[in-house]
Formats: structure tokens, sequence, C-alpha cells
């Protein structure tokens, strides 16, 4: 009797597990299985302002932000090498390390019309002008000896002067 309760919880445990064994297989996700799903999944993006610009042939310039078009979609704003701000549609848009990467050619960004009314790129500020003699420059007041508070040229001397007796 031992050995057919054996047999039969074995049988009882195979069938028990068989569902579950069959769910394993199937747990592919629908992006495995179509690539175009996998397409469409969101992805996170970093669009940090000053982060490059790459279209499929070459850096097309920095980002700068993202703005609303005409009809209402979004597109990112790019300040090319020649300092003017384009818009940049976000056809194919993806993070590839630091830098985001478009579906948009350097010729197309070039070819684009720069957006009306769009501040000029910020320079850096010049460095200020070395001044290799303090004297020449009126805003730097000469340079002064250190006082003694005490009044005395000896370190090791007590004070003297308007300090109140104890």
């Amino acid at each position: 009797m031992s050995f057919k309760t054996a047999i039969l919880a074995s049988a009882a445990a195979f069938l028990i597990a068989s569902p579950a064994l069959a769910q394993d297989a199937a747990t592919t996700t629908p992006a495995d299985q179509d690539p175009a799903a996998a397409t469409a999944a969101p992805q996170s993006l970093s669009l940090n302002p000053g982060t490059a610009v790459h279209g499929p042939d070459g850096e097309l310039g920095k980002l700068e932000g993202v703005q609303n078009n005409e009809s209402g979609a979004q597109e990112l704003t790019v300040r090319g090498a020649d300092g003017q701000l384009r818009a940049v549609p976000l056809n194919g848009i993806r993070q590839d390390g630091a830098h985001v990467v478009v579906a948009y050619t350097k010729a197309e960004y070039d070819a684009a019309a720069p957006i009306p009314g769009a501040p000029p790129a910020m320079e850096s500020a010049p460095a200020p002008a070395a001044v290799s003699d303090p004297a020449a420059d009126p805003a730097t007041p000469p340079p002064t000896e250190p006082v003694d508070p005490s009044g005395s040229s000896d370190p090791m001397a007590p004070p003297t002067g308007d300090q109140p007796q104890r």
C-alpha cells in the first residue's frame, strides 16, 4: 500500500505543479514578443540644460529647454554651434549615456529657422585682468603692516593702554 501511495502522491504533485510550470513558460512580456511594443514602452530621460543633443550624423548642439510648437506638440530647444536657438522634434528621442539622441539630422537642424525672439547665447563672463602692480589699481587699498594692539614691540610684555584694571 505504501508503494501505491507514493505513486499517487507524486502524480498528484505533478498535476498540481503543471499549471505553475505552464505559467513560467508564458512569463515573457509583450515587449519580448513584439519589438514594436518595446518602442512604445515609456522610458526615462534626463533632459538637463547644457546636455549635448545628437542626431544620427553628429552633434546638433546643447539643450536649452522644451517648448510647445504651434500645433501643441513638444519639441526641444537646442542652441547650435552658430549660437542660434532652433526647435528639434522629439521623434526617436532616447538617452545615450550623458547625451540625448533624436532622429533629426545635422542638415535638417542647420536648415531649420531660428526661433524668433530667442535670447542670444549667454557668453561666459570674461575673467578679470590680472593686476601686476597692486599700487597701480586705485580700487585696491595699499597693504598695511599688522598693528600690535598692546603698543609694545615685545610680544612678552604686558599690554598697556586703555584696558580696565581688575
